[in-house]
């Protein structure tokens, strides 16, 4: 009988390494948009002409989740996955200067920013654009808008995920 209640006794502790799911480990379900002057969005893409600024005036987030709230604190901005700066004030924007010597075609636009949604888990979002760089406004497109929809590339802050 005591042999009995030492194993039960060290069995006990195994019970207590159980795994559990956690369900705060969603991530949010956001929409993102980018609003731009300088230059024009059309057909996925951000048209910008040489010798002039390229302008984020702002970066819009929405949450999905009806009447739940949804806010980024800062926003990195990276060109051709160089490092150009940040941005620490709502709304969020940032001037891109492109020289008028500048290489002309595709280059990449991203925007990297952390993202807090009640009730989910703390999330990065990347936003990517590609921009054409043309050499004159005859050569936009014409057709274009100033807001530029954002496919986010969510993923959880933890890095063990």
């Amino acid at each position: 009988m005591k042999k009995l209640l030492y194993l039960l006794v060290c069995a006990l502790p195994v019970l207590g390494f159980t795994s559990c799911h956690d369900d705060d480990d969603d991530i949010p379900d956001v929409d993102f948009s980018i609003q731009v002057s300088g230059g024009e969005y059309s057909d996925g893409k951000i048209y910008a002409v040489a010798g002039t600024d390229l302008t984020i005036e702002s970066i819009t987030v929405v949450n999905q989740e009806q009447g739940k709230g949804v806010l980024i604190p800062y926003a990195n901005y990276y060109w051709d996955y160089s490092f150009l700066g940040q941005s620490v004030e709502k709304p969020y924007g940032y001037n891109i200067v492109i020289p008028e010597d500048y290489e002309l075609g595709e280059h990449l636009l991203e925007i990297t920013c952390p993202v807090y949604a009640v009730d989910k888990a703390p999330a990065f979002a990347v936003l990517s654009y590609t921009v054409i760089v043309v050499g004159s406004e005859d050569q936009l497109p014409g057709n274009g808008t100033t807001t530029a929809p954002g496919n986010p590339t969510i993923r959880d802050t933890d890095p063990s995920k």
